[in-house]
């Protein structure tokens, strides 16, 4: 019983490191390119209702890290937590978020404000997803234990969602969408998958 609770804590331990560091640096990333884009363009890059959905949207996923398989190396030893690492991981990963939120306006603010925000809405929550599957572990991401099927169902879930969202009445009239070009969102995943 001992030895189990042992582990059952490292999991804890495991998995609240990866929320921790997914959420401020997908936090990080996006406050460092609206910060840096605004200057520079006479309108918000994300309205204030399409960032709480994006907020609301990359945490399903978030949530599910709870469940996610462990590496069994990470299980061996007892580990703290280390503020410093955390930090440094979200602002390294952020500003590499960010690097790629400047491509994203790059080639799309000359479409408008409308498309720009669409096609940066879909980049943010993808982007978040795979970056998710990324920290999951020090291994090669296809090289990793398999992650936990909540994860992975909220997941394609998730991804479903997010590029479906644009493409009805509701994300058009309330979210104030443009329907994405398959170009354009090919452009977006292209992106997210560099």
């Amino acid at each position: 019983v001992i030895l189990d609770g042992i582990e059952g804590g490292r999991r804890v331990f495991e998995n609240t490191s990866k929320y921790i560091t997914a959420t401020m640096a997908s936090n990080f990333g996006n406050f460092f390119a609206v910060a840096l884009i605004a200057p520079f363009i006479n309108f918000l890059p994300m309205l204030p209702l399409q960032l709480l959905l994006v907020n609301l949207l990359s945490d399903f996923p978030m949530i599910m890290v709870a469940t996610d398989n462990v590496e069994e190396e990470s299980l061996a030893i007892p580990k703290r937590y280390n503020l410093n690492s955390f930090v440094a991981s979200a602002l390294s990963f952020g500003v590499i978020s960010t690097g790629f939120d400047f491509v994203l306006f790059s080639s799309f603010v000359r479409m408008g404000e409308s498309s720009l925000q669409t096609y940066w809405f879909i980049e943010s929550i993808l982007s978040e997803l795979l970056f998710l599957f990324t920290i999951r572990s020090t291994k090669n991401i296809f090289a990793s234990k398999m992650p936990s099927k909540p994860l992975i169902y909220l997941t394609i879930f998730t991804f479903i969602l997010t590029i479906t969202i644009p493409y009805t009445k509701i994300g058009r009239d309330i979210f104030g969408f443009v329907t994405p070009s398959f170009s354009g969102l090919l452009t977006v995943i292209t992106i997210v998958f560099v």
